[in-house]
């Protein structure tokens, strides 16, 4: 008989893989009649390899590049079947007064915190119970009304009326005059002006169209059908692995030694840099000697409700993976789980030690979700990154107000692809994404895989 881990990565080797990408053209001329994101992916590839390989790119590479890369911009700009949260960028860029509600906006939850903390301070309700009735105490009641219902406007002209009842003696806060002159209440101020700009309305628009907006109705409905998801997911690579786990005890001669663990945890104090890396793994299958010893990680895995949702977690767990082979070979460390804590041997953690950007064997991704009809071999992340470049921008703009800019104004993005660290992401994405999906298995396909091991181990 095998040893489970022998059979188990022999069933990971011959598994379906039905989220793998399709070959990228095997060529400048077969990507140039491609669709733009296709055209794309060849060339960032080709600058890929050109730069491992310390050699210049091919001839015709950059000019096929900034093509399509015009290509994307104008399609990207198009008022029907545009992207929307490009169309926002280019917006905010070349407008002004859009730039500033941006700049505002991200301000604004602090700056709405220090107004009412400093409201309060002075005209709290409680604060006020001490105090004689009259239009002193009104007013002052007046002003924390108003900031608590994000009146900045009526609210600042309330404080001035405060500060000229201060100059005619009357014994007002002081502190209503420093709230005046607070720099947080003018920049709320100037938000609600910009609010009614009309450009700022239409970059509103746009927004909106990528989505529900955070904290919304609609975000929490999404959030919600999102988590029922990605538990199904999980659900069915449980139930999948807990199959697998009874398959690998019969054609091993192990009964009882092999389990599923829920939601395995890095111990604290882990050695390693903890940084971004992922510290929880969705399910796991463990094989231990029963007799109190410590188990070794058979299988190790990571559950997406898409195969696309990978490719953006492929860093967070590769660090991870680094992390934990950062074990000790002659130590155990005590993981909890869902299940309860289990002691896994450093030596077997020290196995998860990726190679460059390829995953061990044992460690996969799960989808049971249906596989895309068309896969894009240009990552929704990388396209986002491209379009946002300055010389992007700057080119869009200019699509924008009517104007032919040449392919060739996009250069910088061609050379930054390769130089610049922002588009590091974007530079590898091909490699990445191939790797993601190479170690990406429905969980029915595993457990077939692990059962025609088994029969073959055990002929009728």
């Amino acid at each position: 008989m095998r040893p489970p881990d022998a059979l188990l990565l022999a069933a990971l080797r011959a598994a379906a893989r039905r989220y793998r990408l399709p070959p990228l053209p095997d060529g400048i001329e077969a990507a140039s009649a491609a669709k733009p994101e296709t055209a794309l992916a060849f060339a960032i590839e080709g600058a890929r390899c050109a730069r491992h390989h310390r050699s210049p790119p091919p001839a015709g590479l950059q000019d096929l590049f900034t093509r399509s890369l015009a290509a994307l911009i104008r399609a990207s700009l198009a008022a029907d079947g545009g992207d929307p949260a490009f169309q926002a960028l280019v917006l905010r860029a070349r407008d002004a007064e859009v730039h500033e509600y941006v700049r505002l906006a991200r301000q604004a939850p602090g700056d709405r915190r220090a107004v009412r903390a400093a409201t309060d301070a002075f005209a709290h309700p409680g604060k006020l119970r001490a105090m004689a009735g009259g239009p002193l105490r009104d007013a002052l009641s007046r002003v924390h009304e108003l900031a608590a219902a994000s009146e900045w406007a009526p609210l600042a002209g309330e404080l001035r009326q405060l500060a000229a009842r201060s100059d005619a003696g009357e014994q007002v806060p002081a502190a209503s005059g420093a709230l005046l002159d607070d720099p947080a209440l003018a920049r709320l101020h100037s938000l609600d002006s910009l609010l009614q700009r009309e450009a700022v309305q239409r970059y509103l628009t746009l927004c909106g169209q990528r989505g529900p907006a955070a904290g919304s109705d609609a975000a929490a409905a999404q959030g919600r059908a999102s988590a029922r998801t990605g538990e199904a997911g999980e659900q069915a690579t449980v139930q999948a692995f807990r199959a697998i786990a009874q398959l690998l005890e019969r054609g091993c001669g192990e009964a009882g030694g092999i389990h599923v663990l829920r939601g395995l945890r890095t111990p604290r104090g882990f050695p390693g840099e903890a940084g971004k890396a992922k510290e929880e793994w969705d399910a796991a299958i463990v094989r231990s000697d029963g007799a109190g010893g410590a188990a070794d990680i058979l299988l190790l895995a990571e559950v997406k409700a898409s195969p696309a949702a990978a490719t953006p977690d492929f860093s967070r767990l590769h660090r991870g993976l680094q992390r934990l082979a950062h074990a000790s070979a002659d130590r155990c460390y005590a993981f909890p789980s869902a299940d309860g804590e289990v002691h896994v041997a450093g030596e077997s953690l020290r196995r998860l030690q990726p190679d460059g950007r390829a995953l061990p064997a044992h460690v996969i991704y799960c989808c049971s979700a249906p596989a895309e009809v068309q896969p894009q071999l240009l990552s929704a992340a990388s396209k986002a990154v491209l379009l946002a470049e300055p010389a992007s921008l700057a080119f869009a703009g200019l699509l924008e107000h009517g104007a032919s800019p040449p392919d060739a104004m996009l250069a910088p993005v061609w050379e930054a692809l390769t130089t610049s660290p922002r588009l590091r992401s974007a530079l590898h994405q091909d490699e990445t994404s191939r790797a993601v999906r190479e170690a990406m298995l429905h969980p029915d396909d595993l457990l077939a895989a692990v059962a025609a091991q088994v029969e073959d181990g055990h002929p009728a």
